[in-house]
């Protein structure tokens, strides 16, 4: 078996008949001619024959049998919908009477106008899916996700049935075709969450950083000592037979510092709030799309880590007894890259891949927290630029956060906490403005417009082109 990264696998099969059956078969033709027994010769060869027909279809039935998953596109965003094929080519001379497909698939992308089997104790959904290729026949059937949850959905394994035509003999096949979807986090305007528009984190009262825009060419003057030799303008310095450096246009530019605490309360289920962990993801996510529309420079952080699931783990069992400490440092070295690769640390940046790179980010969020956020705090207090504004997204205010906030308040920064919670916050905390933007009733209004009852034949058709109740930050490019 050969897989691809398309999901795409050949498949062998192997014969499963037992050689008594022909030996019975031949005994009956044999005692059929020397009793000149007509009709015990023709069972023995009309068992023979499908004997040697059930044979054939079991050795050849997974033979030469493609099967592949493909999407539209493997990144959407939240509400978009992505089409699946499901492709199943029977690359031989031999018809297959019937072959059962079953395709694991996350359940929390549901299909439109499909029933799904829901996998037993697991978040996944089986879908069962019944063909009949005929020989050289390439089938495909499409299918409509709807994008309404936040992460990185895993599509896979597949298993294959076929047998025979008669059903007496069938044979099962497992492919390792894992296959992944990324759903960005729910973009929604600012006013959705009982934020101004304008201005939504107070005027700007910290300072503008003057920076020079190298993409900006406004003119060009003498080579000064220490002008970098990037700035050397060569074709005015040919002209002039002198050294001449470029000018740059001059611009301004606001930082933004989003520190998200995943720290929600307890949850019977899940060990933590869903709802208000996806309404403070999606915060963030809002947040961050406004500040690059608005020429801010954004960062991201957070107290957890991110699921990468392309990485493979160490392969210790291989190492003998005198050379355990070798691997053991190997192995502890490679744990310390993988969280270092997790960890959600995006320094501020304003050009558009930032964008991308936020977005993915929160896609991967995990549903667990590693250290508290006032750690985190004080671990990138130091490096925040001067004068940024910080922006803290948390559903608990404990007197440590208190404490690392005031303290990065004296040092200049502009301070917003917004308090993602059932429960109103404080109205001030030490001087610092605390916005109170709701808890799961919010989160139900914001994704209502996707919710299985209003994107299925329940409610009324929406014309093309027309706006959604809710829609997504158009700049939102990804």
């Amino acid at each position: 078996m050969h897989n691809s990264p398309q999901g795409r696998a050949f498949i062998r099969g192997k014969g499963i008949t037992d050689g008594i059956w022909y030996t019975l078969c031949g005994v009956l033709v044999l005692l059929g001619i020397i009793a000149r027994q007509p009709l015990l010769v023709v069972v023995g060869i009309l068992l023979l024959l499908i004997i040697i027909t059930t044979d054939i279809w079991s050795h050849y039935c997974l033979v030469d049998l493609r099967y592949q998953r493909k999407f539209s596109q493997q990144r959407a965003l939240f509400g978009e919908d992505v089409t699946m094929s499901v492709t199943v080519e029977n690359a031989k001379i031999l018809p297959l009477p019937w072959l059962e497909v079953e395709d694991t698939l996350p359940r929390s992308l549901p299909l439109r106008e499909q029933e799904l089997r829901s996998a037993i104790l697991s978040n996944n959904a089986l879908l069962e899916c019944l063909f009949s290729p005929r020989w050289y026949e390439r089938v495909t059937r499409n299918y409509t996700l709807r994008c309404i949850q936040r992460g990185v959905h895993t599509f896979g394994p597949t298993r294959l049935h076929s047998g025979d035509a008669f059903g007496f003999i069938a044979q099962d096949q497992e492919l390792d075709n894992l296959q992944h979807v990324m759903v960005y986090p729910l973009v929604a305007p600012l006013e959705s969450f009982n934020l101004p528009a304008r201005h939504p984190f107070g005027d700007q009262r910290a300072p503008r950083r003057l920076l020079e825009d190298p993409s900006r060419i406004i003119g060009v003057r003498e080579y000064r000592y220490g002008d970098s030799m990037r700035r050397v303008h060569w074709k005015a310095t040919a002209r002039s037979m002198q050294m001449q450096s470029k000018i740059y246009d001059a611009t301004t530019t606001y930082t933004l510092e989003v520190f998200l605490n995943i720290d929600t309360r307890p949850d019977v289920y899940y060990s933590i709030h869903p709802e208000l962990q996806e309404l403070s993801i999606s915060l963030a996510a809002s947040i961050a799309s406004w500040g690059l529309d608005n020429g801010y420079g954004v960062g991201l952080y957070a107290n957890t880590m991110m699921y990468i699931p392309d990485e493979k783990r160490a392969d210790t069992s291989s190492s003998s007894t005198g050379q355990q400490e070798q691997p053991a440092l190997n192995l502890e070295a490679e744990v310390a890259q993988q969280l270092n690769r997790r960890r959600i640390r995006l320094p501020a940046s304003s050009n558009e891949e930032q964008r991308k790179h936020i977005m993915e980010t929160l896609a991967r969020i995990q549903g667990y927290f590693g250290a508290s956020i006032d750690e985190v705090l004080q671990a990138e207090s130091n490096r925040l630029p001067n004068g940024s504004t910080i922006i803290l997204i948390t559903s608990n205010l404990g007197d440590r956060i208190i404490d690392r906030l005031a303290q990065m308040r004296r040092r200049g920064h502009a301070i917003s906490v917004l308090f993602v919670n059932d429960n109103p916050p404080p109205a001030r905390v030490g001087g610092i403005n605390v916005y109170h933007i709701g808890g799961e009733e919010r989160w139900q209004e914001l994704i209502a417009p996707f919710t299985p009852s209003n994107t299925a034949g329940e409610q009324e058709p929406v014309e093309p082109g027309a706006p959604r109740p809710l829609p997504a930050v158009p700049s939102l490019h990804l």
